[in-house]
């Protein structure tokens, strides 16, 4: 599919499915993904350096592409331009370009467009920068939490007048950014003023520049789905139990999230379905997975808080999985190879996830197992990130530890799995002893 005549035109951000004979380019390296794609398709896979040294490529697999690119990262241009006329001259029957990690979602979207089979790049960068993002939500009619470009916070003057002119509390984060990484409220201008000088930024983050937007009150919650020309091929929303800001905070006891079951919700399914066809129709895209985050108010109302045109990270692709029935990424193996997958068929009436952290950074010095964690009753699947011994910084939310996805028949049931998990499986540090 060859990119839109015109820019406000809704079309797939990489291109569309593969189907017969034609073939797609994978952008970084995700073991199931791969391996489905590798398997059933022609492929074209691009790595970057992260992907080559720590990213498990396996290369009997790897062997079964079509051809491989290495690139330092997905932000060398020059390096990504070359690998696209490669790919171009010798494949002219590209049909998609598969990028569903943070990463690559604008070196892919570049690739797409070069490729002839994407969108605008303009709706590439719309899904990292939040100013842009809001921009175009807010002007299709979307209500959307006010915000504030600021480009360089060691602009005193420039700060001084954004502090005047704002209604506090107000979140401060990197425009680009994800995770909840370097994101932070300021109760007051003193506060705010005191937070630019000494904003801190995590190493994954590139852009130094920051958005200043309204706190919004309410429940946060989140949709995953993937968003077809049609509409969603599939449909989820969740909750988490505690915003992700309070979990950094230290302000709540329980880190995690569950589906919400559309037989339970069926105003807030019948709501959020054509809230997000007009956040998807601003932001000009279709055919991509997609993890929306929400505010839902006091009175009801949806107000937009930002979108990923890609899987959800952390506990996402468990907890989907697990409402799907079948892996996330079989699934989106499906749809960029058959344009339709299966409807899902979730494990369980109710299903959660809980996050097992410690209560303080440091060293680990006791951790569950994988096999100690699924052998609790009542959950699925399990995953365990770092090891005894490995320090904990626990300086943002999204430092994964111990997840454990439940599965019950009864709303009692999953509530009394999240209350007593913590309670039978802890994660135990020490401080770090400085040298």
């Amino acid at each position: 599919m060859n990119a839109p005549d015109h820019p406000d035109r809704a079309c797939p951000p990489h291109g569309t499915s593969a189907g017969p004979g034609g073939s797609v380019v994978l952008c970084k390296w995700q073991p199931e993904l791969a391996r489905e794609l590798l398997e059933r398709v022609r492929v074209h896979v691009v790595l970057d350096a992260y992907d080559v040294a720590h990213g498990g490529v396996e290369e009997d697999l790897l062997a079964k592409a079509a051809t491989v690119h290495r690139v330092s990262s997905f932000d060398a241009l020059e390096e990504l331009a070359t690998v696209a006329v490669s790919i171009r001259l010798q494949d002219p029957a590209v049909a998609r370009v598969v990028s569903f990690t943070e990463f690559s979602q604008l070196g892919g979207g570049y690739l797409a467009e070069v490729l002839g089979v994407g969108a605008p790049a303009i709706t590439s960068v719309a899904g990292r920068d939040k100013r842009l993002m809001k921009q175009l939500v807010a002007a299709a009619g979307v209500a959307t939490a006010q915000f504030h470009s600021l480009p360089d916070p060691a602009d005193d003057t420039a700060v001084a007048a954004l502090a005047a002119r704002l209604s506090f509390p107000v979140v401060v984060k990197p425009a680009a950014g994800f995770g909840t990484m370097s994101t932070v409220r300021a109760d007051s201008p003193a506060e705010f003023r005191e937070l630019c000088r000494s904003f801190s930024y995590e190493p994954a983050l590139a852009s130094r520049q920051l958005v200043v937007e309204s706190f919004v009150e309410g429940e946060e919650l989140h949709v995953d789905a993937y968003w077809g020309t049609n509409g969603p091929q599939f449909l989820f929303i969740s909750r988490y139990f505690a915003p992700r800001l309070a979990v950094q905070r230290g302000e709540c006891a329980q880190d995690g999230g569950e589906l919400l079951a559309p037989e339970e919700h069926p105003e807030l399914y019948a709501a959020m379905e054509p809230f997000t066809a007009r956040v998807m129709e601003g932001l000009g895209v279709t055919e991509t997975m997609i993890h929306l985050e929400v505010f839902r108010q006091p009175d009801g109302r949806i107000v937009f808080s930002e979108l990923a045109t890609r899987v959800g990270g952390g506990w996402i692709p468990g907890l989907v999985s697990q409402g799907l029935g079948r892996s996330i990424w079989t699934v989106l193996a499906d749809l960029a190879v058959d344009g339709r997958t299966a409807p899902p068929r979730p494990v369980a009436r109710y299903i959660g996830m809980v996050h097992l952290r410690p209560d303080a950074p440091g060293r680990i010095v006791h951790i569950p197992s994988a096999a100690e964690v699924l052998a609790v009753p009542g959950v699925v699947h399990a995953q365990v990130w770092p090891a005894v011994s490995d320090v904990l910084a626990m300086r943002h939310p999204s430092e994964w530890v111990v997840f454990a996805f439940l599965a019950a028949d009864t709303r009692e049931g999953l509530d009394a799995l999240i209350n007593e998990l913590p309670r039978q499986l802890t994660v135990k540090t020490v401080p770090v002893e400085e040298s």
